[in-house]
């Protein structure tokens, strides 16, 4: 197996469901399967999933709850499924804490190259060591260390970033990743076509506002622990940096 925890796959039609476990199987990974919510609350209590996908449209309610519930616990990444024409559903979904979306109708090579990528991306599921923050500037940071910036420590390696009287703000695998990113440019911009790819996994298509989304919820995390000393600046016709005022 390629992972000792398992993926659910929250999904209310069984052909779907079936496909995607399937699908996933077939590429060694261990697979759990719910088709409501309430089954999905279920398993990710009792199995741990390391990833959960989720369809939106599910028969006892709305699965934006099941990626609430999931993007809150610090070592399970989520991918929504949708299979709805507006990008809008999507646009929600990362911003209320998935990392990934894949749009019906899909391919076994992308399901799980998608699965593949953010299970590497959240560190193959396992807790990350503790490792002393660096206090370094931003251009001798790397994505492995912490790094200590006006009294917060990012760690998009925990998921996690923490102000000096130990206040910490979760961060999801999407908002890791793009932390990563902006702390590896060492305060040069990171375009969005450039973040979209390497944090979300896909080129960056006219009109798509995912990488926007994860910066937005990024920004108030930051802005919220830092009180806006810490800031991610849009770039006009580019993309976004990390500053330290």
């Amino acid at each position: 197996m390629k992972s000792e925890r398992p993926i659910l796959v929250l999904e209310d039609d069984p052909d779907v469901g079936s496909t995607i476990t399937a699908m996933l199987r077939r590429d060694g990974w261990n697979v759990s399967l719910a088709a409501t919510l309430a089954e999905g609350y279920a398993s990710l209590a009792a199995c741990d999933p390391c990833i959960v996908i989720v369809d939106l449209g599910l028969p006892d309610g709305s699965g934006m709850n099941m990626v609430r519930a999931a993007a809150a616990r610090a070592r399970t990444g989520v991918i929504v499924v949708s299979g709805r024409g507006e990008e809008m559903d999507r646009v929600v979904g990362l911003e209320v804490g998935a990392d990934d979306y894949i749009a019906k109708p899909f391919s076994a090579r992308e399901v799980n190259a998608r699965v593949t990528a953010l299970h590497r991306r959240l560190g193959g599921g396992r807790q990350v060591p503790e490792v002393p923050p660096q206090v370094v500037p931003p251009s001798e940071a790397r994505v492995s260390l912490p790094l200590l910036l006006g009294g917060v420590t990012l760690d998009p390696g925990r998921l996690r970033i923490t102000r000096a009287d130990g206040t910490v703000v979760g961060l999801t695998g999407g908002e890791a990743d793009l932390l990563s990113e902006l702390m590896q440019a060492g305060g040069e911009a990171v375009t969005r076509e450039a973040a979209t790819e390497r944090v979300l996994g896909h080129r960056l298509q006219t009109h798509q506002r995912g990488i926007d989304q994860l910066a937005s919820g990024l920004r108030q995390k930051l802005d919220s622990l830092s009180g806006g000393s810490i800031r991610i600046v849009a770039v006009r016709g580019k993309g976004y940096r990390l500053i330290d005022r």
